[in-house]
């Protein structure tokens, strides 16, 4: 009967000893797949970043260059403010040189989102941001604050955001 159990027993032990050192093995490999597997991950998502920031490079030059194109002389100077109940509550001058949207327009899609409200219920102002045109601004109406963005090349809002106050 010894002889059974110590049969038996240097079995187990070798079984265990067997499987043990071969999954040593496979960490050590997975280990090493793992790290350039890692290595070329990060490679390609630096390429990637790169190719962005090189598109986005690109987008603001042609825009830069839009801006001298559409640059009109006898604009220089002039306010874009309408007169109709539109404020420029900051230090700049409201001027619309190499944007594709006037003052009037992009206040009128703000307006168009708030049924009710008229131009003097808003205040609206151009704001130029790394090369980037905006129109900021907020309509205070009928207990409501929206606050807005405006893109000033394509008239879409990137900004809505209401407040009851």
């Amino acid at each position: 009967m010894g002889k059974k159990y110590l049969i038996i027993l240097v079995g187990f032990i070798l079984t265990f000893a067997l499987l043990t050192g071969c999954g040593m093995t496979r960490t050590v490999q997975r280990t090493q797949t793992s790290d350039d597997s890692s290595t070329q991950r990060e490679e390609e998502l630096q390429a990637e970043i790169d190719a962005l920031q090189k598109e986005i490079d690109d987008l603001k030059g042609s825009q830069g260059s839009q801006d001298q194109q559409n640059t009109d002389p006898a604009d220089d100077g002039q306010a874009a403010d309408s007169g109709n109940g539109t404020q420029s509550s900051s230090g700049n001058t409201g001027s619309t040189s190499g944007v594709a949207v006037t003052l009037e327009e992009a206040q009128n899609i703000a307006l168009e989102r708030v049924p009710g409200a008229s131009a003097q219920n808003i205040s609206i102002e151009l704001d130029e941001d790394d090369g980037w045109y905006i129109y900021e601004g907020d309509i205070v109406y009928d207990g409501m604050e929206y606050e807005f963005e405006i893109d000033a090349n394509t008239g879409n809002i990137l900004k809505w955001e209401e407040e009851r106050w």
